[in-house]
This record gives structure tokens, C-alpha cells and sequence, in this order.
């Protein structure tokens, strides 16, 4: 569902007392809310326009035409004010689309009003006995069906036939109805069972024992399959439509509850031997399951889904429609945009593929403008207000560009944090100043910056409110999500073009992705790989030399593209790459540090410099690290090592063991550090997780207090390496949890193994001495 809050709206605001003026407004920028929709329905039928109700009701079911409830209350408004014609081209209407029980009985009992029994005879009650029929066909297999099951039998109780022959027409017909409606395990099987049993034994006990024992054993299974649905559903599932999506804990239960019951289905509890009549149950449920919870695409999919499995061939048209039904109520979906777009193409339809495409990527890429235009807001509120004088033109143009972080460059192209998302201004042919000679040591130093500019810790407070800095960091989040998704479309987009219509094609939507504002730096990459393995190497070349134009120091890139020469055993190439990607990273850390030194730096932006700066590094010694392994390997040793001492003049704080050691591992493993030095390393988590296990078996406070610094420290190399995993994917688990849960010792910590004593003083003790538990 669309957020409408960062949608314009010009239009003059209504007054606080014109509450159906408000929710018009609301519903005009979001209609997909369905509890507004609900509430203007309520006040639009109370004001009793006719004309103003029927056009309200046809736009709220032309959005959600599967909701039988309304299609009934609006049935229901046309026959209490006499317009038949109308309710009967209702009717007609919305059983081509959906079904409901209570809708169902509304036909029914429509039928028989309009139906004259005295004058009718036979004809008459023929006609409502086809109702009853079409309605049982429709929803006589859903648990709530029982009131409608009771209503025909009641009918048929109701005839007074005249003739004998009647008579006993009169009992079969009400014995099959009968019969039918107890293998059907309603909510209310037991009081039919009873009142069929009493009828039975009323009309001829010497008969009645025969024909109940016939049907007993389905109403067992009936009765044992009703007794654990009502246990699985823990009867609070809803039939109405919940309004919400998944991130929201009701959906979430009651998604629970859905699964439970289509698992309870396919099971065949009732031992249903027509596989057909099984079918429809299943697919009974997953239909209402999805009218349920309509913002919920996970339940679209495996809906299509089954229906695959079941007979792909002859469902295919069926699964396309249901799709788009989903797509118009999850217009931003990606999961059921990607099944639709594979059913057409395996449809041999991918103009229509291509629709869905298309307009997945206007969804997105408005809500992305939308994003941008928030943050430019909140980042214009916290940009320094004196700009550094003491540089050239291009140099404030360039500091200008790293100060709006994640504003200006909202595509996330340029230098992205550890997600690849961009913060400074570097367009997509970038024009880099010259700037002055970078000292070897990339840490801040003293003579790096003006005498003139002033120093010391930066005291000032930001001028964002602490709701500000919290919308500020979910605006980043939701834009960093929004380039992966735009990213990934045209990135798959990209392929199935390949694969439908071949290499032209492919090339014609790598082409559009450029232009689009919100795409990262991965559309480059996948298409350099689309050109490689169509035999088109001098082309996959060029596109990541393009590629590393737009994204002169984004790590992950980078990273990429030594990987690429690496496997094509272009040396030459893997050398100039690394050179230049050395002057780049040097330049814009440069500019930090000097952004960094300056006084009234927003907190805001201080924090984000501090973390790009040491994002950048650390990129730095990667893209190092990965060309020294590769020289050592398949070059010489001489070229490894003055590789290696340009790499300890830029980083002359670091151990050298951890780089001689870094080209000697196996696979990903330094075996050296983990097994010879019982050290390991910062970015392996399970090594990490390994040696977080290794406590000594006893423990006295001296020992206590150690073992506090060696969990201190294990938790400051865990948290290293999450913050690392969070800006590449959201956690789901807090931070606190994850500091407790770092924490937490081996069960050798309180003693023994065979004391078997959970000792809490111990425990009590170790989190006093434990900082930022929270």
C-alpha cells in the first residue's frame, strides 16, 4: 500500500467539520485504504443520495470487487428502495466475480420473495429450489454455510404436497438435501445430525436406522474435521477483510490461521475420494483467504502457485487473471510482478510482460522521488551555513556534494555505505577536481587541515528534533530499499529480454535503467555478466569501465570488477583498476577528514561522515587485499610486495600478520590466525561465534572480571560485523538482543559440567561489568 505522505497534494485542504470531504481527499491520494473507504460508505448511505451511493459503491468495488459483504449491503440499498432491476443486474454482476454465504442467502430469499408460490405450483417452486442449488454450489462447502443448508431444508419442509407421489418426492428431496449438507463439516454439523436423525425416526423408525447408520461414518469424519478446524483457528479467524499488511501482528496471526486451515484441507482429512470436489475446497479457501487478507502477497502467490501444480496448461489463463487481481490491490509487489511477468512470457505474451515491468518501475520510482524531496528537506535544515572559504570553487562544489549525504545522489549510485547506497554528489560521468597531495597516512592529521580553521570536538547540538533524526533515518532506509528494488526489476527486466527477445533487447533496457535516477550500481554488473556469457567480452569490458565512471570509490563495485578481471586474467586491466580506485578512495576520504575538522558540524551529518570515512577505508584495504592475493597466486613476488608496502604506508596502524596471512587461507578460512595464533577474524561471524564458546571451565571474580573484557571485546568484533550485515539487509533482531545475546557466556561459566548449577550471582555479576546492556 502507498504511503501518502510524501505525495503532493495541491488541492485546498477541506474543513475539519466536512468529514466525507476529508476522506474523499485521503482516498484520492491513497485508494487502497480500506478502512477509509469503509467509513465514507457508512456516511455516504446515511445521507440517502441515491445517485451519490450507487457511484461510491461501483468505485469502491471496481478497487475491491471480491468483498461480498458490500456487494450485498449495496444490493440490499437498491431493493429497499424497490429498484428490482437493478438488484437482479447486481446479482448478476458480482456472482461472476465472487460469492459470499450471507450474499448467497440474499439471493435466495430475493428469489422467493419475487417468486409467487400460491399462484406458481411446481414452476414456482422449481425456480427456488434451482436458487437453493446455485447457492449450495457456490458456498455450500464453506464452514459457515449451515444457516443457508437450514433455510433449504426448511423450504422443502415447508411443501404441502397433494398428491402421494408429491409426498415422497417431497422426502427424497429433503433426505438428499440432507445427506449432502452432513458430509459438509459446517460449524453447526452436530444440531443438523440431531434434527436428521429426530426426522428419520419421525417419518418411519423401522426405516430411520438404516439410512442414519449409511451416513454416520461421513458425519463422524465431518464432525472430527469441524472439532480441528475450531482447535487451528482457535476460533478467531476473520472472514472480513483486514485492512492491513503483513507487517502488521493481526495479519500476521491470522495468516496463522489461514495456513493452518489450507494445510488441514490438503490433507484430505474428510478422505475425499473426487479429487475434483478436493480441488475445490482447497481452492475455496485460498480464494477467501485471500479476500481476507487482500494486502498480503504471499498469499496471491501461493494461491497461483497451486493452481500450477495442480494443472498448469489448463490454469494458466485463471493464474493470470487472479495475479492481476493481486497486483491491483499490491500494486508495489514485486513477488506476484515477477510471477506475472513469468506466466507471460511462458505465455508467449511478453509485450504484456514487459506492462508489468513498466509500470512496477513508475510505482517505485514515484515513491522514491517522493523520499528524496523528505530528505532533501530534512538535510537542507542541518547543511553547515558557512561553506569552507578556504578552498577553490570546484572544491566547494565537491564539499557541497559530500555535505548533503544521501540527498543529492538519492539513487545511492555514486559511493554507497556498505549497501552500496551513495552519500556524496559524484554525477555519473564524475569531474573530480584536483585537490592537494594526499599524505600516505589516510588517518586525520594535524598539518592536513588550515591553520585558520578551528579545532576540537564539535559540541553543537543537531537542529533536528529527535522525530526528525528518527523519520531522517527511515527515509534513508526506505530509499536505500527502494534503489535495491528498482535496481533488481530492471536488473531481472534486463535478463528476461535476454532470454524472450535476445541481446538488442537486453541492451535497450540496461540503456533505460541508466537514465533512471534510482538505480544502483548492480544493473552495471549483471549486464556486463548478460554481454560475457553471450560471447560479447570487449562489450563487458567497456560496460564496467562505464560502470566504474559512475562509481569511481562504491566498494561493492569495485569489488566486483577485480573479481571479473580476476576470472578473465586481465592483469593489466587489474592493475590500472586498483591505481585508480587508490587515487579515488584517497581523494573523497581526504575530504571527509577535512569536512570532519570543521566546527558546527551538524551531529547528524558528523556521524554519517565518521561512518562513510570508515566504510571507505576498509573498502580501501579490501580492494588491496584482494590484488595482493591475486599477485602472490598467479604473478610474482615482487609485484605482491610493493603492492604490500604501498598498502602499509596507507594503513601503517595495522598488523602486519593479518595481511601476510590474508593470501595464505584456505578458502575463505585463515587458517593460520585461527589455529596457530587462536585468532579470528573480524568479518568471519561463525569464527567469531566459535570463539565466543571459548570460556574457561571455572571461574573466580579475578577470572569473572576477565572473562568480562574477553566478552567486551567478542561483542565489539560481533558488532563490527552486524552493523556490516544490517546495511546489507534489515535485521530482524533489535540491537539490544543482539548485545544480550553476545554476552551471554558458555554454560562452563558457572561451573562444572558436572555441577549442572546455574549459578545467577555469577551471571549477576558479569552484566554489572557489562557496558550498553540495555
Amino acid at each position: 500500500m502507498s504511503n501518502p505522505i510524501f505525495i503532493k497534494n495541491n488541492k485546498p485542504k477541506k474543513l475539519s467539520l466536512d468529514k466525507i470531504g476529508q476522506l474523499e481527499d485521503d482516498l484520492e491520494i491513497n485508494p487502497l485504504d480500506h478502512s477509509k473507504w469503509i467509513k465514507l460508505l457508512d456516511q455516504i448511505v446515511a445521507k440517502d443520495n441515491q445517485e451519490q451511493v450507487r457511484k461510491l459503491f461501483e468505485k469502491y468495488l471496481g478497487i475491491f470487487k471480491f468483498d461480498a459483504v458490500q456487494w450485498n449491503k449495496y444490493i440490499k440499498y437498491e431493493l429497499s428502495r424497490g429498484e428490482k432491476e437493478k438488484a437482479e443486474a447486481l446479482f448478476q454482476k458480482c456472482f461472476a466475480i465472487t460469492e459470499g454465504v450471507d450474499l448467497c442467502r440474499s439471493y435466495v430469499d430475493y428469489v422467493r420473495t419475487v417468486t409467487d408460490m400460491i399462484t406458481g405450483g411446481d414452476k414456482a417452486r422449481g425456480t427456488i429450489i434451482q436458487a437453493f442449488e446455485f447457492a449450495i454450489d457456490k458456498v455450500g462447502i464453506d464452514v459457515q454455510s449451515d444457516g443457508l443448508w437450514q433455510d433449504y431444508i426448511s423450504f422443502l419442509k415447508s411443501w404441502t404436497p397433494g398428491a402421494n407421489w408429491e409426498q415422497q418426492q417431497k422426502i427424497d428431496l429433503i433426505r438428499k438435501v440432507y445427506k449432502k449438507a452432513l458430509v459438509i463439516p459446517t460449524e453447526n454439523i452436530e444440531t443438523l445430525w440431531s434434527q436428521y436423525t429426530r426426522w428419520e425416526n419421525e417419518l418411519n423408525p423401522a426405516t430411520a436406522q438404516k439410512f442414519v447408520s449409511e451416513k454416520s461414518g461421513e458425519f463422524m469424519a465431518a464432525r472430527s474435521w469441524n472439532t480441528e478446524w475450531q482447535n487451528i483457528t482457535n476460533k478467531k479467524l476473520r472472514r472480513s477483510i483486514n485492512p492491513h499488511t503483513i507487517n502488521d501482528e493481526s495479519v500476521g496471526m491470522q495468516m496463522k490461521y489461514w495456513q493452518s486451515w489450507l494445510s488441514l484441507e490438503k490433507k484430505n482429512s474428510l478422505q475425499i475420494k473426487d479429487d475434483s470436489l478436493l480441488q475445490k475446497r482447497i481452492n475455496y479457501v485460498y480464494k477467501e483467504a485471500t479476500y481476507a487478507l487482500p494486502f498480503v502477497p504471499q498469499l496471491w502467490f501461493e494461491y497461483v502457485k497451486h493452481l500450477l501444480n495442480d494443472n498448469e496448461e489448463s490454469n494458466m489463463n485463471n493464474c493470470i487473471s487472479i495475479l492481476n487481481d493481486g497486483l491491483k490491490l499490491n500494486p508495489k509487489s514485486l513477488l506476484l510482478s515477477f510471477q506475472l511477468a513469468e506466466l507471460y512470457e511462458k505465455d508467449s505474451s511478453f509485450e504484456n510482460a514487459k506492462t508489468v515491468y513498466n509500470q512496477l518501475i513508475t510505482n517505485l520510482s514515484e515513491d522514491h522521488k517522493a523520499v528524496v524531496r523528505k530528505l532533501d528537506e530534512l538535510y537542507e535544515r542541518i547543511k553547515p551555513k558557512e561553506e569552507d572559504k578556504q578552498g577553490d570553487g570546484d572544491d566547494e562544489d565537491e564539499d557541497e556534494g559530500s555535505e548533503n549525504e544521501g540527498t543529492k545522489n538519492v539513487n545511492g549510485n555514486s559511493n554507497g555505505d556498505s549497501n552500496g547506497h551513495g552519500l556524496p554528489d559524484i554525477p555519473r560521468k564524475p569531474n573530480i577536481p584536483s585537490l592537494p597531495q594526499i599524505p600516505s597516512n589516510l588517518t586525520p592529521a594535524s598539518d592536513g587541515v588550515d591553520s585558520d580553521v578551528p579545532k576540537g570536538t564539535n559540541q553543537v547540538n543537531s537542529r533536528l528534533s529527535m522525530a526528525d533524526s528518527r523519520t531522517l533515518s527511515k527515509m534513508k532506509k526506505e530509499r536505500d530499499q527502494l534503489v535495491d528494488s528498482i535496481t533488481l526489476i530492471y536488473v531481472k527486466f534486463m535478463v528476461a529480454s535476454k532470454r524472450a527477445e535476445g541481446m538488442k533487447e537486453a541492451r535497450d533496457v540496461f540503456r533505460q535503467a541508466r537514465k533512471n535516477e534510482s538505480v544502483g550500481y548492480q544493473i552495471y554488473i549483471e549486464n556486463a555478466l548478460l554481454e560475457h556469457y553471450a560471447d560479447n567480452k570487449k562489450t563487458a569490458l567497456k560496460v564496467f569501465g562505464v560502470g566504474q565512471k559512475a562509481f569511481p570509490t562504491n566498494g561493492h563495485f569495485l569489488l566486483n570488477f577485480l573479481d571479473y578481471l580476476i576470472m578473465t586474467n586481465d592483469v593489466d586491466k587489474l592493475r590500472s583498476t586498483i591505481q585508480s580506485s587508490d587515487t579515488n578512495f584517497s581523494k573523497e576520504i581526504s575530504q571527509i577528514e577535512e569536512k570532519l575538522s570543521l566546527t558546527g558540524l551538524d551531529p547528524i551529518l558528523k556521524d554519517e561522515k565518521e561512518e562513510r570515512l570508515s566504510l571507505q577505508k576498509a573498502f580501501l584495504k579490501k580492494l588491496y587485499k584482494r590484488y595482493i592475493s591475486f599477485t602472490a597466486n598467479h604473478l610474482s613476488l615482487d609485484i605482491t610486495s610493493s603492492f604490500a608496502k604501498k598498502y602499509e604506508q596507507l594503513f601503517p596502524d595495522d598488523d602486519p600478520i593479518d595481511l601476510f596471512t590474508d593470501r595464505y587461507k584456505l578458502d575463505s578460512v585463515n587458517v593460520i590466525k585461527r589455529y596457530e595464533m587462536n585468532q579470528d577474524e573480524a568479518d568471519d561471524y561463525f569464527g567469531q561465534a566459535r570463539k565466543r564458546r571459548k570460556l574457561s571451565m571455572g571461574f573466580d571474580s579475578s577470572e569473572s572480571n576477565s572473562a568480562v573484557k574477553n566478552i567486551q571485546e567478542s561483542s565489539r568484533i560481533e558488532q563490527e560485523v552486524i552493523e556490516e550485515e544490517q546495511s546489507n539487509n534489515s535485521s530482524f533482531v533489535g540491537q539490544s538482543i543482539v548485545a544480550l545475546m553476545t554476552a551471554l557466556p558458555n554454560a562452563s561459566y558457572f561451573g562444572l559440567p558436572t555441577e549442572s548449577v546455574f549459578d545467577s550471582d555469577k551471571l549477576v555479576t558479569l552484566f554489572a561489568n557489562l557496558p550498553n546492556i540495555a
